[in-house]
């Protein structure tokens, strides 16, 4: 409740079409301040949780958007997009940009809205100016569009180029297409946590390759749980 307050009272939306700059924030922290009292697994476990509904919703709501332009029925102001979507977009900004700048854009972007009235346009154009990143699209596909990433994948490993190499194709099925920073994790055998390798997804189908001395024993996308995804890889037989 101390979130809720904070996240909506201090700095209040200016359009009920914002409505996730308060209930958003305030789920996400919610969920931060669960990590500080209770531990990482108790956090990413409402991250899991979060996912799940958002999957459900938007099975049921494809064509729903967080930032609503407008809408004709007030009564769809809010839904667990709002909450929990909203509180995932935080989460993959942290990820994308970083806690240091993720924590200066949310202490200059509160400094600067302070008792007053933003826009998700203020939230974005601070962001950018702490982090010095155009972020335009991922604002527009998170934010400005429905749907949600969907990844199917495979992988070889090339002995004589000591290389894993790894396709992945995005299947939405609904047109949507998403660019976006990931990790990758191959486990090999003897390791506890997996080695990490950074790739960007921009196309329908992108292909990457990464160095290493012998095959892994798995290959994990977002072993840190840091993209609001459903995908599985295997490897090509």
């Amino acid at each position: 409740e101390i979130a809720h307050q904070w996240f909506g009272n201090a700095v209040t939306e200016a359009d009920w079409d914002d409505v996730w700059l308060s209930e958003g924030f305030a789920t996400y922290f919610t969920l931060l301040f669960i990590e500080h009292a209770y531990g990482h697994d108790e956090f990413m476990q409402g991250l899991r949780d979060s996912r799940k509904t958002v999957l459900n919703f938007y099975a049921k709501n494809p064509g729903y958007t967080i930032v609503h332009r407008n809408l004709s029925n007030m009564e769809d102001v809010t839904s667990s997009h709002t909450y929990q979507k909203g509180s995932w977009i935080l989460h993959m900004l942290r990820g994308v940009l970083g806690d240091d700048a993720f924590q200066s854009g949310i202490s200059k972007y509160y400094a600067a809205y302070f008792n007053g009235n933003a826009t998700t346009g203020d939230f974005r154009q601070v962001m950018e100016e702490v982090s010095g990143r155009e972020l335009g699209w991922f604002f527009d596909q998170w934010l400005y569009k429905p749907g949600n990433l969907r990844l199917s994948g495979s992988w070889t490993f090339d002995s004589k180029a000591k290389m894993v190499r790894l396709t992945l194709k995005q299947i939405q099925g609904d047109g949507s297409r998403f660019r976006m920073p990931m990790e990758v994790g191959l486990l090999f055998k003897g390791q506890e946590l997996p080695v990490i390798e950074r790739i960007e997804l921009n196309d329908d189908s992108s292909e990457f390759a990464f160095p290493a001395i012998e095959a892994p024993v798995e290959v994990r996308l977002d072993p840190n749980g840091w993209v609001l995804m459903e995908g599985e890889v295997s490897r090509k037989k």
